[in-house]
């Protein structure tokens, strides 16, 4: 019986996205009528369009496709349905277009919603294309998994949200060069050539507008995103022009340190390029992540991900307020260290400690020698290891017959560093001030 009530199940699901064949998206550039669409995939990270469509009765696949999103169809004498959209589903013909709804207690496809009168979704009865638009609509579409229970539910984003953010198109934005860089809409193909603005996209636009990511973000040691890269299509980049030129992306996002005669090659063949220059600060961080937000179309989106970091900021300060201070040094095999105007200067003193280097007024990326580490003599002492290529930097540190005789080797306070999160020019970078406030201060963590 189980199974008949399954059939039954995936029968229904497929009514819903049937599509008359021949049906075809319209460009987004175009104007007519304007709807909004939401799109939430397996990572349950919903992602917002602003659609313009024209044409007689625009439904809901064409503002689907419109997207910009992969989206996967399979054809039949009934028309066509929504197999995948960005990656998450099955794939024609290799699968069953429902392939995760044909067997067990548990179903998972992608349903159609649109947002009614009274401000809540309402699960469609009839396929996406059987629907017509009507200016000002929000439709939206869920990778509904039975089989997760902590599934998050689509979440109600209305028409004026998401095409407020997204109306100043096309825009001129200054970017990180004091380039006017004009954007004609909203970017679907991005590609990301620098590891920060890798982990800010990510979070920004979700994985469905990354084009691509620089090698760099797969690698665990140094990225925070090593774990979320399976739905972005590329994650290779470098900085090379003739690649890049390749790719026919809608935005390039580069840093001020990339080749500038890579830059100029891309401006040469007409690629749409935005650079990131400051990383020095956390207001550099910041000001990129609204940067980044204004060249995107997604604003409200890059305020929200600053004020999550200013808000646990906040709550790390609040732990440490009242902890007698800890003189802390931050070290990586064969002297590097860092002072004030540096990243990791301002991650110490956020999470409540003194950093010896800047107290000795050394510069912001000092080189340093046994003899001033003995005179500082800190309280505690902070390892980084990859930049060194030390595979065992505690070892190294400790089994020096000189540093071996700090007063934080004597009472085992050295810490081995996450690089990850202390190297980050991104949102990431909290997670570093959490770490040193928590080796400085456990207490404060207690529980």
């Amino acid at each position: 019986m189980r199974w008949i009530v399954l059939l039954g199940i995936v029968v229904f699901v497929m009514a819903l996205v049937v599509v008359p064949v021949g049906v075809t998206a319209q460009n987004s550039a175009q104007t007519g009528i304007q709807v909004g669409v939401v799109v939430q995939g397996a990572d349950g990270q919903p992602q917002t369009f602003c659609i313009s469509l024209e044409g007689e009765s625009p439904n809901g696949i064409d503002a689907l496709v419109a997207t910009g999103l992969d989206v996967v169809l399979e054809t039949g004498s009934l028309g066509s349905a929504v197999c995948n959209i960005a990656g998450d589903g099955c794939t024609p013909p290799g699968e069953s277009c429902f392939c995760q709804c044909e067997g067990g207690e548990e179903c998972a496809y992608w349903a159609y919603f649109r947002l009614g009168e009274s401000g809540n979704w309402q699960y469609s009865p009839v396929g996406a294309s059987s629907y017509p638009l009507a200016d000002g609509a929000v439709d939206g579409w869920w990778w509904r998994d039975g089989s997760d229970p902590d599934t998050q539910s689509l979440p109600v984003v209305p028409f004026d949200e998401i095409c407020g953010a997204q109306s100043g198109f096309p825009r001129t934005v200054t970017d990180g060069l004091e380039r006017e860089v004009t954007i004609e809409a909203p970017p679907q193909r991005i590609a990301s050539v620098t590891l920060g603005s890798d982990e800010i996209l990510l979070e920004l636009v979700g994985p469905g507008r990354l084009l691509g990511v620089t090698h760099f973000a797969g690698d665990s040691d140094i990225s925070n995103i090593a774990e979320q890269l399976d739905d972005v299509l590329r994650t290779d980049l470098y900085g090379d022009p003739e690649l890049l030129i390749t790719l026919d992306a809608d935005l390039v996002i580069l840093s001020s340190y990339n080749n500038p005669a890579a830059l100029d090659q891309m401006l040469d063949a007409d690629v749409p390029v935005f650079a990131l220059a400051e990383f020095n600060t956390l207001d550099d961080i910041r000001n990129n992540i609204r940067l980044l937000g204004l060249a995107t179309g997604e604003e409200a989106r890059a305020e929200e991900i600053v004020a999550e970091m200013d808000a646990r900021l906040d709550d790390i300060q609040a732990r440490v307020a009242d902890q007698n201070p800890v003189r802390v040094l931050y070290y990586e095999p064969g002297g590097i260290s860092y002072g004030a105007g540096s990243t990791i200067d301002e991650m110490i003193t956020l999470a409540g400690g003194i950093n010896v280097v800047a107290e000795a007024d050394l510069g912001a990326y000092p080189m340093l020698d046994a003899e001033f580490i003995l005179f500082a003599d800190p309280d505690v002492v902070l390892l980084g290891g990859w930049f060194s290529g030390d595979d065992d930097p505690l070892a190294s540190f400790t089994g020096d017959p000189v540093l071996g005789l700090l007063r934080a080797v004597e009472n085992d306070r050295i810490y081995v560093v996450n690089d990850a999160h202390m190297s980050t020019v991104s949102q990431y970078i909290v997670l570093g001030v959490e770490d040193i406030a928590r080796a400085l201060y456990p207490n404060a963590f207690a529980g």
